[in-house]
């Protein structure tokens, strides 16, 4: 199933059996677990959520980071914590979709140990370059990268991430050779694309947006299936020629496995609510992102697109981080 704007406006009401307790819910302040620290992207998200979902919940939302291995120690704390709806993962998709394929071993279920609730935000991904580089669109890439030797350049803010592996799909599907710079997060591969040090760079539109925007760095294609509205000049790939490349990193919500149905359709509905809400839209959309908010089946259905596209593609470049 194809996830589209369309969906924002989508409700349900579940109407289930659940224990009594459930029919409290929350009876106590609901804490929200990111697997990575203060200021990243999935922190921000879930910061900017919490306020509106608290008041829409009744009780305080917390903020828990327990930053470490790819998400690892946060959804495994989640998945192991009780299934009450007091404990929630704030999630994105290298934990749920992409982590099954890059580790031989992992300490929870990326498949079955959840009770997907919602999607909030995705960021697509733009291929920039520096200013000066000598190209401006994909077209100008593809034939500068041709005539490298080796191929050419592109920084990537990490092994196995969304950016790697859509510039592996796009450098494919266009016809050119490319080698990834690896970083340690978009930060530092955004930095080194603006100084020169590396001529392009696969960064996601949270980071790359407003360097864009401030003449630090020229877009040359989004991997998205529209143009984003403050970079409207900026192609998709689509429309420069190279179909199915389409890549974003997002962010959703998860509960444990065996959360009560009605706990999870309101949570759903809650998150649904703030993301749509004019405010925090505007605000997502001014930092880059795109909001999206879905419900539980649909989250569910597009985890399992998600794994279905991109761990044949992980499991072919044999990107292991174990």
């Amino acid at each position: 199933m194809q996830i589209t704007r369309r969906h924002f406006a989508i409700g349900t009401a579940a109407s289930v059996i659940a224990p009594a307790w459930a029919q409290n819910y929350p009876s106590k302040p609901v804490t929200v677990v990111v697997g990575y620290g203060a200021g990243g992207g999935v922190d921000v998200v879930m910061r900017n959520l919490a306020p509106g979902l608290g008041q829409r919940l009744g009780q305080s939302v917390i903020i828990e980071n327990r930053p470490g291995a790819s998400g690892i120690l946060a959804a495994s704390h989640v998945a192991k914590s009780a299934a009450d709806g007091h404990a929630l993962f704030g999630t994105d998709g290298g934990a749920l979709a992409l982590n099954g394929a890059l580790f031989s071993k992992l300490p929870y279920d990326p498949a079955a140990d959840f009770a997907l609730v919602s999607m909030v935000i995705r960021a697509p991904i733009l291929i920039v370059a520096h200013p000066e580089a000598p190209f401006s669109d994909l077209r100008g890439l593809v034939s500068h990268a041709k005539r490298e030797q080796g191929g050419i350049a592109y920084a990537s803010p990490g092994s196995g991430t969304y950016h790697q592996l859509s510039m592996e799909l796009l450098k494919r599907r266009a016809g050119f050779e490319a080698r990834a710079v690896q970083y340690k997060g978009a930060g530092p591969a955004v930095q080194d694309v603006i100084s020169g040090q590396v001529p392009i760079g696969a960064i996601d539109s949270i980071v790359a947006m407003q360097q864009v925007l401030g003449g630090k760095l020229k877009a040359l294609v989004v991997l998205a299936p529209k143009r984003i509205a403050q970079l409207s000049n900026v192609p998709t790939a689509a429309e420069a020629g190279v179909e199915g490349v389409e890549a974003s990193p997002w962010v959703g919500v998860a509960a444990p496995r065996g959360t009560p149905a009605n706990i999870v359709s309101r949570l759903g509905s809650a998150i649904r609510e703030v993301v749509t809400g004019p405010d925090i839209s505007k605000r997502f959309t001014d930092l880059g992102m795109e909001p999206f908010a879905t419900t539980p089946e649909q989250f569910s259905s597009f985890v399992k697109q998600e794994i279905a596209r991109w761990h044949p593609l992980i499991k072919e470049l044999n990107i292991r981080l174990d």
